[in-house]
């Protein structure tokens, strides 16, 4: 993203006169039809939460998967020598796993641990996707909000054609709402969409991951035939690199 305006900013700069890209008119109707849109189509809560999320996305990176995998062996191997309760205790985790893990301790019904985790992880899709969908909208409105400013800009300079001195500021509201629209869409709004789709694909894998975990602790498999069963998750070269580690 930082690439993306320096590169626009760079090629604004070495033009003749870069204060002619800034215009008022074509901001308001583009950046402020886009705001006006998105709020009447989403409560504010909603498009608050998103643009955290966005935040989120792109200064935080989720953890490994095979450190994961790792992890949750651990805890079965440690559960199988010396019980659920001593796992209990030595257990260093939050969030998703340990509300499962705690479920287990518990002595919770199957079905019980499984639908509250299930339900969760339908709850964080859900999350995701709408977030995903608000900046999709923000793109889909921005260019029509450039087009929009582009059709009063028209209307200004037929009106204004008798007075040529008025013809330059209609051009520029014309033009410039395109552009503006187009850099929201297609550098902004589209990017994000596509980074915080990508994010939550990650995070619904790693919580699936703790999922089939908490499930095999609480059914006593051995902690080899649960990290194989977990290993399923991760991409071919990164079970090749565990086995060499580990080998």
């Amino acid at each position: 993203m930082l690439l993306g305006v320096t590169l626009l900013a760079v090629a604004i700069g070495i033009g003749p006169n870069p204060r002619i890209f800034f215009h008022p008119a074509s901001t308001i109707v583009v950046v402020g039809g886009v705001i006006a849109a998105t709020l009447i189509r989403f409560p504010l809560e909603h498009v608050s939460y998103a643009f955290s999320i966005a935040s989120r996305a792109f200064f935080t990176r989720a953890p490994e998967t095979q450190a994961l995998v790792n992890q949750i062996v651990g805890l079965s191997q440690r559960a199988r020598r010396e019980g659920l309760l001593n796992m209990e205790k030595a257990m260093d985790v939050e969030g998703f796993l340990a509300k499962g893990l705690r479920m287990v301790v518990d002595r919770a019904e199957r079905t019980h641990i499984h639908a509250v985790l299930a339900q969760e992880l339908r709850a964080t899709q859900d999350r995701h996707h709408q977030g995903q969908e608000i900046f999709r909208f923000i793109a889909l409105s921005a260019p029509s909000f450039g087009m929009v400013g582009t059709l009063i800009g028209m209307v200004q300079l037929f009106a204004s054609i008798k007075d040529p001195s008025s013809i330059g500021g209609a051009m520029a509201l014309s033009l410039l709402s395109t552009l503006y629209g187009a850099v929201i869409a297609y550098l902004l709004a589209i990017p994000i969409a596509g980074k915080l789709e990508l994010r939550s694909k990650e995070e619904l894998q790693l919580k699936q991951i703790m999922l089939e975990g908490v499930m095999g602790i609480e059914a006593e498999i051995h902690p080899s035939a649960l990290e194989a069963q977990l290993s399923a998750f991760l991409a071919p070269k990164e079970r090749g690199a565990d086995r060499r580690m580990r080998g």
